[in-house]
């Protein structure tokens, strides 16, 4: 191969190129959350600026990498120069694309490498999708595995879903819940009204409250409105009803083959009816016959806890590793920073001491 043909580019506002290479992708690793649009919808969540990092030779060897680069100097620290750090949008993300040179890799890792050195960038978070194993494109991070992603495989069709990928107690929760006459309807696209909007973001709210869960994880209303809006055929909104009353809701981001559990919630005061249990089967059934071939539910804080064993319980037989990258470009500034955030936020330091970001959180 030879490197000298390689392009490089580092898209910061007309992202046409990064659409293009999207496109390129084989339908099975497709999805939302690596597209400009979705990153152009996040923006307001985390302040900074959207990058796209490329490398492309042909249409067969080519990898682009979005992230945000955040400025380090507006959280209060004093440095001897403008410095960043980047990290992925919400979800899963890293470097994505089509590689069929064995050297390929290595050049677009050297190549990103450099860029974010020489751009004072000093720490990089990612998050790497278990379902697309895209880490492999990563090298010189420190990858650590986290967590397990659980995702139901669709491939063998739904009546092997039914028998051998659901634990026996899903399927006798399911038609306890049949009783109850539940109904779960999914809106995508333009069928999502404001109103169904407002149904999804009022439980989901709900189950942030009643989880304690970081303030990170209140997004507001807005969030929703334009990335249904920006994604438009790639966002269903699922909502199980009791009589007229919404009880649980769930928000998918589909691609062409897999689909993601985004976000979700439901309504303590109705865990009886185990409408959870009930709209998660409605979903399958309804992405099974759109051609959907994986759907991720994500996973849990620990591998022990209630969140990720009861998701578990439609997969019994996945396993299925989530791994986080980590790199330290500038371990001097690092080291100063470091420095100053256990000096001025010593509680915020010793609870976030495990993160290489978590020189952001002050309390």
């Amino acid at each position: 191969m030879n490197s000298n043909k390689i392009q490089t580019e580092v898209l910061t506002d007309n992202f046409a190129k990064w659409d293009y290479l999207y496109s390129l992708l084989p339908d099975k690793i497709k999805s939302p959350i690596f597209t400009s649009r979705y990153y152009e919808s996040y923006l307001e969540i985390e302040k900074g600026a959207i990058e796209c990092f490329y490398c492309y030779l042909d249409e067969n060897n080519f990898l682009f990498y979005p992230y945000l680069r955040r400025n380090i100097n507006s959280l209060g620290y004093d440095l001897p120069a403008k410095f960043y750090d980047i990290a992925g949008a919400y979800g899963y993300n890293g470097p994505i694309g089509k590689v069929s040179e064995p050297d390929f890799v290595k050049h677009f890792n050297a190549y990103l490498k450099n860029y974010l050195q020489q751009s004072n960038v000093v720490t990089e978070f990612v998050r790497y999708c278990p379902i697309i194993n895209n880490r492999i494109f990563h090298i010189y991070t420190s990858q650590i595995d986290v967590l397990d992603n659980v995702y139901i495989d669709l491939s063998k069709g739904i009546e092997d879903v039914w028998n051998n990928s659901f634990e026996s107690k899903v399927r006798n929760i399911y038609r306890k819940a049949e009783k109850y006459n539940l109904i779960t309807h999914i809106y995508k696209g333009e069928e999502i009204m404001l109103e169904y909007i407002d149904i999804f973001y009022n439980i989901y709210i709900n189950t942030m409250e009643r989880n304690c869960a970081e303030r990170y994880y209140f997004f507001d209303k807005s969030f929703f409105i334009n990335i249904i809006d920006k994604l438009d055929e790639s966002v269903l909104i699922c909502i199980t009803y009791l009589e007229n009353l919404p009880i649980s809701s769930e928000l998918v981001l589909i691609g062409p083959r897999i689909a993601y559990g985004f976000l979700w919630g439901n309504l303590k005061e109705y865990y009886s009816y185990n409408a959870n249990t009930f709209q998660k089967w409605e979903l399958i059934k309804y992405l099974f016959n759109k051609g959907i071939n994986k759907y991720s539910l994500g996973g849990s804080i620990s591998r022990n806890d209630n969140i990720y064993k009861f998701k578990k319980s439609f997969a019994k037989n996945c396993s299925n590793p989530f791994y986080i990258g980590i790199y330290v470009h500038q371990p001097e500034i690092y080291d100063i920073i470091q420095s100053q955030w256990k000096e001025r936020y010593p509680d915020a330091a010793t609870k976030y001491a495990n993160k290489i970001q978590g020189y952001r959180q002050f309390a």
